[in-house]
């Protein structure tokens, strides 16, 4: 059984990914440490653990580097070197991220195991997906249900979309639970009257253009809102954290821990 932990585009840590390795964002560590045979690892301390990538085990460094400022805590990072058989197998799994700087962004996720100190990598390679011939918004809808039966399962299974469909339940969900099923936009649980969980997770930039389904491109919005952004198509301004409507009008996100 995988225990979803984190994903990371490809493009964005380029330089140290193939080489160097990872950092586990601080808000894992606890999580984190619940998958390790001997609990929480302490700053300035360092154990081995395998990472399952392409039905083989690697054997690396999971190590916790502390700071002299206070400020900055620490980093735990999963190490590897450039000589090392797993940098060697990432390098020819996501050949095209390594060798072309204009690749769209690919990512890889990483699952915690039944099995202590074992984790799993899977990645997500941008030429296997095939886009299915249907709006976005159900597009996005198809992602988030939960039992796949018929039509939709055969569907998910044609487009190669498994990986895509299995993350995306384990980041919306995840997501939804950290904004307590209200919407980034409107602030508002509207299912809460009704004693029910009603909410959607929205691409930022549209799935079937970028294919990125990483957190840093999904908002948690009501129904409505999700709705009127498909309706509208308004602009999101990353660095207002807001919609500009062709309208005018431009709608703050009220919530915002993520992005």
């Amino acid at each position: 059984m995988e225990t979803f932990l984190f994903t990371k585009e490809i493009k964005n840590i380029r330089s140290t990914f193939f080489d160097r390795g990872i950092t586990i964002p601080v808000t894992l560590h606890e999580k984190f440490s619940e998958y390790l045979s001997g609990g929480r690892l302490y700053k300035g301390k360092s154990r081995k653990i395998t990472i399952f990538l392409g039905g083989v085990d690697f054997e690396v460094t999971l190590r916790s580097i502390g700071f002299t400022n206070p400020t900055r805590g620490e980093d735990w990072q999963i190490n590897w070197t450039a000589g090392h058989d797993i940098s060697k197998k990432l390098k020819q799994i996501f050949a095209k991220s390594h060798t072309d700087a204009n690749e769209k962004d690919e990512y890889f996720v990483l699952y915690a195991t039944g099995v202590k100190d074992t984790f799993c990598m899977e990645p997500i390679l941008n030429h296997e997906i095939l886009i299915p011939k249907m709006s976005e918004l159900a597009l996005e809808n198809l992602l988030e249900l939960p039992n796949l039966t018929g039509e939709a399962e055969a569907l998910i299974e044609r487009c190669n979309l498994l990986k895509l469909y299995k993350l995306n339940l384990n980041l919306s969900e995840q997501l939804k639970r950290e904004y307590r099923y209200r919407c980034q936009i409107c602030g508002l649980d509207v299912g809460l009257f009704f004693g029910a969980q009603v909410v959607d997770c929205h691409h930022i930039n549209y799935f079937s253009v970028s294919l990125d389904n990483a957190a840093s491109n999904l908002l948690i919005v009501c129904p409505n809102h999700h709705r009127i952004i498909h309706a509208a198509e308004p602009t999101f301004d990353r660095e207002r954290k807001l919609f500009r409507y062709p309208n005018g009008l431009e709608e703050v996100l009220r919530l915002n821990a993520h992005l």
